[in-house]
């Protein structure tokens, strides 16, 4: 495969594009102009809130992703147009959210329920609403996702509904609940069959268990260097680290260079 061929370029953001004071540098963002400048796609593939990136992220950093797979993969937008959704019905978040230890956010179309004990500023952005609540009346809404805090494994929490699966991160005691089909590789299938294009047209960076399906499945897979060793053994190449502008760099020495 032609690393020149490349036509879209994914990347995760916390641990991957992102520093970890959530910025990046002016080298980093001269990179991604130059990307767009050869008509290459951009896409953040993120476990965040699709809003977040766009309220937050994309005015912090100056990037504007073409393409925004969001919420662990429940989500996948071009251009603004949702082209893949997997929502978790009403019925299986008030199922579930009693297995956790705390429940700290349930995101539903229209809101972020939060728990009382679990504040973030970034929660506050946009439009949104932010709702505290004790999770003590039903929701009544379909949910991207339920996360929280749990004394019982992933699997536990999940194993009596088949239309959800649980995530884990290497770096958060946190669990995320999504629907089973909400994953970065469905995802980043269906852009690619929305917009006609190959896996050998793909080049994918990440760093966490998130990751490890959709590089294994991109035409080019590049875990950065402070990956997990999950990731970087399913990786074709490793690049220098999220705070040594290790997605950038790569861009520039493989895509870029003359």
């Amino acid at each position: 495969m032609n690393i020149k061929g490349i036509k879209l370029i994914v990347t995760d953001l916390d641990g991957t594009l992102l520093r970890r004071d959530k910025t990046v540098s002016d080298f980093t963002v001269q990179v991604f102009q130059r990307i767009r400048n050869t008509g290459i796609l951009i896409a953040f593939a993120t476990a965040r809130d699709f809003r977040f990136v766009t309220e937050y992220i994309t005015p912090r950093t100056g990037i504007t992703p073409d393409i925004l797979i969001a919420d662990n993969g429940a989500l996948a937008c071009y251009n603004g147009k949702d082209i893949y959704i997997k929502m978790i019905p009403s019925k299986i978040v008030n199922a579930l959210m009693p297995r956790f230890k705390l429940v700290r956010c349930v995101s539903t179309e229209d809101a972020y329920y939060l728990s009382g004990e679990y504040s973030n500023d970034h929660w506050s952005i946009g439009k949104k609403a932010t709702v505290i609540t004790d999770f003590s009346t039903e929701m009544m809404d379909a949910a991207f996702y339920v996360d929280g805090n749990t004394d019982k494994s992933a699997l536990s929490l999940t194993e009596d509904y088949p239309g959800v699966r649980a995530v884990s991160y290497s770096d958060v005691d946190l669990v995320t609940v999504v629907h089973s089909e909400a994953t970065k590789l469905n995802a980043l299938n269906a852009v690619k069959n929305a917009l006609n294009l190959q896996l050998s047209d793909i080049a994918v960076f990440g760093d966490d268990y998130s990751d490890i399906e959709v590089i294994k499945n991109s035409g080019f897979g590049i875990a950065v260097a402070n990956a997990i060793d999950e990731v970087k053994t399913v990786a074709d190449y490793i690049c220098d680290t999220n705070d040594s502008d290790g997605v950038a760099k790569w861009l520039e020495e493989n895509v870029l260079c003359k």
